[in-house]
């Protein structure tokens, strides 16, 4: 087993497997100097049946074996638990099975770090049960960093957040936006509108997971697989019935 994990650099010659599930998508990525390759299909239920079986399709294509890997990096959350459950015990399989070390990505950095033409963001992602888990980032001179942690809100407690930050108004990623725009259009300032116009509905970058999880590397920052964990921001799974029934009458997702 991996026992310690030093800080160094990954030669860019070594590739690094990265994926997630924390949203309705899966997204696959492998990732070395030459070769990006990122594979992306409707996940949800179905998420960790393919999985696995979707890192192959992606080694066999690029002609990479199993045992040429360096790093794994996975989706931690913020996000649907049954995903990042899937995320996480694929990454720990596969990490132990190897004698690799694991980094677990935050979900909204890697919406973040996957925008080329922004430099600072606010990643809003669907929580279910009328909330949404948000976090602000921006683009520094060492990479992408959140400005806080990622925090799960109901709309009206997040538009007020938003609407308190310091700065011009930033870009919009994430996917929370179909499910939660008309009740931040009624709570955020007009000065918000364009903004929420042109927000885009994107899924995390299993591209920019790898690249982060070689910046956390050579931080210091992999894991041995035994320690790799999920991250909820909630722990609430479900709402009950008199909940479900007053979400609906509100109008809520």
């Amino acid at each position: 087993m991996y026992a310690a994990v030093v800080p160094s650099q990954l030669a860019p010659s070594t590739p690094v497997l990265a994926f997630d599930s924390s949203t309705e998508w899966l997204v696959v990525a492998l990732q070395r100097d030459g070769l990006t390759l990122q594979r992306t299909e409707v996940g949800g239920a179905r998420a960790s049946q393919r999985l696995l079986p979707l890192v192959q399709e992606l080694l066999d294509e690029a002609g990479i074996d199993r045992s040429a890997l360096g790093l794994i990096a996975f989706g931690a959350g913020p996000g649907a638990f049954t995903g990042l459950r899937a995320a996480c015990a694929a990454a720990q399989g596969l990490a132990f099975a190897l004698e690799l070390p694991v980094v677990a990505v935050n979900t909204l950095l890697a919406v973040a770090a996957g925008q080329n033409e922004a430099e600072r963001v606010l990643v809003a992602n669907d929580a279910r049960m009328g909330e949404l888990y948000w976090a602000a980032a921006e683009r520094a001179v060492d990479g992408w960093r959140l400005l806080a942690p990622a925090r799960v809100a109901a709309p009206a407690a997040a538009a007020a957040a938003w609407a308190a930050l310091a700065g011009p108004v930033p870009r919009l990623f994430g996917n929370a936006w179909r499910a939660h725009r008309c009740a931040l259009e009624t709570e955020l300032p007009p000065d918000w509108c364009d903004a929420l116009r042109d927000a885009r509905d994107t899924a995390p970058s299993a591209l920019a997971m790898a690249r982060l999880a070689r910046e956390a590397h050579a931080r210091g920052e992999a894991l041995d697989a035994a320690r790799a964990q999920p991250l909820y921001v909630r722990d609430k799974v479900a709402l009950t019935s008199a909940e479900r029934a007053a979400l609906r009458a509100g109008g809520g997702s």
